[in-house]
């Protein structure tokens, strides 16, 4: 099979023939089509009228084209193949990006990478570092949009084995006989088969998109090209509507919001208290001289700060019931002069609504399935006896 997209990764059709079919998957003795490998997706498009959804690659190297169900093609048939440019030329941009920022983070901070995955204008690569700090994932970034503004020409060559590896490359070789070198002029040398585009100014933008932990390293997310562009745009318009919403500058921005999150902080906490006070207010109330309090708490009622308000009260046997739905939640107190074993209320109380749940004293919550008001109120009642 002839490799077109080695010699030319910019041809987007041409005629080839049909060498073999086998259910949807179709063989040519010419492709333009990539196989999927290297972390990049396998190219897409159409062989005659048919759409092609993926290439594999054979154990010899050679394309497999997988065919829309249906696709009715005979070995001998000479055909026309045409690329999804827009989908190849991304994966173009987005390998090139890869390659220069693995190439980038090797010679800038000694970091090795050690898988990749690359998406239309997305790609990922995991480190062999558990953390990359800010600051040096910041300066490896401004580099490569340095480098991708000096319109560095990208160079394919192959050299024989021994020759390759005298070249010191940053990721061991891993195939036998010739071997293909990618070079980005003064930036990175790698051994790779993939394909790119031919100067780095077509890449025209990387930004970095986050970070996550796997496998004890740490995987690092980049946009590129259209969608780094994109993404770069979107950000400039949100931090406008900020900056207008705030009435402040950009560079004011950061100091403004981080000034909105302290105050928020402070009401959150002022809100909490008095709502707290609220709470206990009521619960004494409901308590009375008993110091026993059981009801069914409405759709508004927030028992989260009832538990809160319960710390604060010396003695209490409390029960709150609170229908959500298909199910009730509830809640018991026990403190002071009204506590008592809650295993003895598990045994012969909960079974009541059919209610599970545990605790530490003094409080316990769980969940019932019963959510009929004569059952509940039922269990209320025999809550007030069992307490008292």
């Amino acid at each position: 099979m002839e490799l077109l997209y080695k010699e030319n990764p910019y041809l987007k059709c041409t005629e080839c023939n049909i060498l073999s079919v086998e259910g949807n998957t179709v063989t040519t003795d010419r492709t333009v089509f990539y196989p999927e490998g290297g972390g990049q997706a396998g190219d897409r498009g159409f062989l005659g009228q048919y759409r092609v959804l993926d290439t594999k690659k054979a154990e010899d190297g050679n394309s497999i084209l997988i065919l829309e169900e249906g696709a009715q093609l005979s070995v001998g048939q000479t055909v026309e193949q045409k690329l999804d440019w827009s989908f190849r030329y991304n994966g173009m941009v987005t390998h090139t990006a890869q390659h220069m920022l693995s190439g980038l983070l090797f010679t800038m901070l000694g970091i090795g990478t050690v898988a990749v995955h690359m998406g239309e204008g997305f790609l990922t690569i995991e480190v062999d570092r558990d953390h990359v700090d800010e600051k040096s994932l910041e300066s490896v970034v401004k580099r490569a949009n340095e480098e991708i503004a000096n319109s560095h020409p990208i160079r394919c060559f192959e050299l024989s084995h021994e020759e390759a590896e005298a070249l010191g490359l940053r990721r061991s070789i891993k195939v036998q006989g010739k071997v293909r070198i990618v070079e980005i002029e003064g930036v990175d040398r790698i051994a790779c088969g993939g394909v790119h585009v031919a100067n780095t100014s077509e890449i025209r933008l990387v930004v970095f998109a986050g970070r996550e932990q796997i496998r004890g390293h740490e995987r690092l997310a980049f946009r590129c090209g259209r969608s780094a562009v994109d993404q770069a745009v979107s950000d400039r318009q949100i931090m406008g509507k900020l900056g207008s919403l705030l009435s402040c500058g950009g560079s004011e921005l950061e100091e403004r919001v981080q000034s909105l999150l302290s105050d928020a902080t402070t009401l959150k906490a002022e809100n909490s208290a008095l709502k707290a006070s609220v709470y206990r207010s009521d619960l004494e109330v409901r308590l009375g001289s008993e110091r026993i309090g059981a009801f069914i708490a409405g759709a508004d009622y927030d028992i989260t700060a009832c538990a809160h308000a319960v710390a604060s009260i010396d003695s209490l046997a409390l029960c709150v019931l609170q229908v959500r739905g298909d199910k009730t939640i509830w809640l018991i107190a026990l403190k002071g002069s009204r506590d008592m074993d809650f295993n003895i209320l598990r045994r012969d109380l909960l079974p009541l609504i059919n209610a599970k749940g545990g605790g530490k004293p003094p409080l316990y919550q769980g969940v019932s399935q019963v959510t009929d008001k004569e059952s509940l109120e039922g269990f209320l009642k025999e809550f007030c006896k069992a307490v008292k």
